[in-house]
């Protein structure tokens, strides 16, 4: 087995199960304890997973959330060409929803096209719109302050009401098989968010393609994924269940 499939297996098996044992793993893939320290050591320098006596873990809390004021200091650049790549795919009389996020943050600042309606859960983005003179409907409910996100009940009544033609979803993390968040219910007015939309982009810098949070918003088949990621390991698992556009 090559070595980069043996660090597949591996990293999908740390997503999977949070923690793996070099046990586990020499069993699994067949091949000597020293080869999987290697693997393991070659992994952890790449900052895809942390060593523990015995195994590895996976890097993060299924829970763990930064706040919008923190993330909002993080990979600007690269989330500004995420953002930029999403706002050329918005067409003329579009009604688009835009999820609240610092990278989708940054696409409401690329918005000037005044035929086009976006509808968010974000003040902070409705606020932004209306100064660009962008037709703007707000979702309300309970705001999470940390995300500036509306959640609950009235905004899940609210979204249920409506129908888009694109839209924008921030997500914590994707792995092989499921988009997710680390909050339930925001994780379920994403879902709902996705249900409605004819179309879908999910907004993902590279540090969170190949993480797991807690709450499965959606199979990865039900989106688009526009990222920077250059982890060909990753990518090539993803794109064979769905679009990725690459930036």
């Amino acid at each position: 087995m090559l070595k980069s499939e043996r660090k597949q297996i591996i990293l999908e098996k740390v997503i999977k199960e949070r923690i793996v044992t070099l046990e586990d793993l020499v069993h699994t893939l067949n091949t000597s304890e020293s080869t999987v320290r290697r693997d393991l050591d070659e992994l952890e320098s790449e900052n895809k997973l942390r060593r523990v006596h015995g195994g590895a873990e996976s890097l993060h809390s299924l829970q763990e959330e930064e706040s919008n004021k923190d993330k909002a200091i993080k990979n600007i650049q690269t989330k500004s060409a995420i953002a930029k790549k999403a706002a050329e795919l918005i067409q003329d009389f579009e009604v688009v929803f835009i999820d609240s996020g610092t990278t989708t943050e940054l696409l409401v600042k690329e918005l000037a096209n005044p035929t086009v309606t976006v509808v968010t859960n974000s003040i902070h983005h409705a606020a932004s719109l209306v100064e660009r003179d962008i037709p703007t409907v707000v979702i309300g409910g309970m705001v999470k302050t940390s995300t500036d996100a509306s959640i609950g009940g009235m905004a899940l009544n609210q979204i249920g009401q409506l129908n888009f033609d694109k839209a924008f979803l921030g997500m914590n993390g994707v792995d092989f098989e499921f988009y997710s968040t680390p909050d339930l219910e925001e994780g379920a007015v994403k879902r709902a968010i996705l249900e409605n939309a004819k179309k879908t982009y999910i907004l993902l810098d590279s540090s969170k393609v190949g993480l797991t949070s807690f709450v499965k918003v959606a199979p990865v088949k039900r989106a688009t994924i526009i990222t920077n990621a250059s982890d060909t390991e990753i990518l090539s698992k993803l794109k064979e269940k769905t679009e990725v556009i690459e930036v």
